[in-house]
């Protein structure tokens, strides 16, 4: 059901690297060993040419399905999330994804609270799906049940 998840964020050259990890990481279950986890970093420059690290940990298959079964249960303990999620899935959905971004002042101090600000740590979801067309509503049937059901972790 689930391919892959990619969980990134953006830092400045301001940023301490720990805190940034440890923002990416609130959205990864402890029971995932960091080898299995991709972990990438990408050195860019800004508009006005300031030094910016971005961050990405890529888990496939049985871990993106731990990992995204985790995410969704800490959305479900914040109410306020549901309700903005159910709002707005069909703006988060794209073919066989789930695009989510969530504030990465909170996730680092372990608080998950999706946004729509600038300084978010991003979750893109890719679902296996093997339908030749219908795949944004079939993601969005997936996270609409899986939102009213019992959590796993």
């Amino acid at each position: 059901m689930i391919n892959s998840i990619k969980i990134s964020t953006i830092s400045n050259a301001t940023e301490d690297e720990e805190k940034i990890l440890d923002a990416i990481s609130f959205f990864i279950p402890e029971v995932i060993d960091e080898e299995d986890i991709d972990l990438e970093v990408t050195e860019t420059e800004g508009c006005f040419g300031n030094p910016i690290n971005i961050y990405s940990a890529k888990l496939k298959n049985k871990k993106a399905k731990m990992t995204y079964d985790y995410i969704i249960n800490m959305l479900k303990q914040n109410e306020k999330n549901v309700e903005n999620l159910k709002n707005d899935v069909d703006l988060r959905i794209e073919k066989n994804a789930l695009y989510l971004r969530f504030d990465k002042q909170k996730a680092y101090l372990n608080e998950c609270v999706l946004s729509d600000g600038d300084d978010t740590v991003r979750v893109l979801i890719k679902f296996k799906l093997f339908k030749p067309s219908g795949k944004e509503e079939e993601v969005k049937r997936i996270i609409l049940e899986r939102l009213e059901s019992k959590s796993v972790f």
